[in-house]
């Protein structure tokens, strides 16, 4: 009985056993928080691209828009670009500061409407003057553990100004 009070070969199995359920928690936790900040950084990169490259027309019409939409597929793969709302819109700033909505077309959402009051910062408003919003909200939901952690709503906005021509025009398809 002694003998087996003084045997210590066991203790790391245990210490081990103890630690093990940690170790994993922390392995999934980190694969986790990695993959989402990898979904973010391509939601923030799809958004800049749909800005950057509707800035680049001096008009668009729906078609156009729509490929440019549809290319944001391109870059939040493999993340499903079914669980993103996607809109660009153009809004214009009269002379009085007030900015409104010129047109917009969204992916798996609607568009804002023409004429409805849209929200810039006091920094970007010029007055007569167009800036192209594009946005995003997607819904991350873990590749792991989805009941434990749940679905995490990610937001990217950036507005720019045509760089081609003043405005963008919409023309029919």
């Amino acid at each position: 009985m002694m003998r087996l009070a003084d045997d210590r070969r066991g203790v790391a199995l245990a210490e081990f056993a103890l630690v093990l359920p940690f170790l994993v928690l922390l392995y999934i936790g980190g694969y986790q928080l990695c993959d989402a900040i990898s979904a973010y950084r391509k939601v923030t990169m799809a958004t800049k691209t749909v800005a950057d490259l509707t800035t680049q027309f001096t008009s668009v019409s729906t078609d156009d828009v729509n490929t440019v939409l549809n290319a944001s597929a391109q870059i939040l793969a493999p993340y499903k670009v079914n669980s993103s709302k996607i809109i660009v819109t153009q809004v214009f700033v009269d002379d009085k500061l007030k900015s409104t909505v010129d047109w917009s077309i969204g992916k798996n959402v609607t568009g804002l409407t023409k004429g409805k009051a849209f929200d810039l910062p006091t920094a970007v408003k010029q007055p007569n003057s167009y800036i192209i919003v594009a946005s995003i909200d997607y819904n991350y939901v873990p590749v792991i553990a989805k009941s434990l952690i749940g679905t995490i709503a990610m937001h990217d906005q950036i507005l720019m100004g045509p760089r081609a021509s003043v405005q963008v025009k919409m023309r029919s398809s």
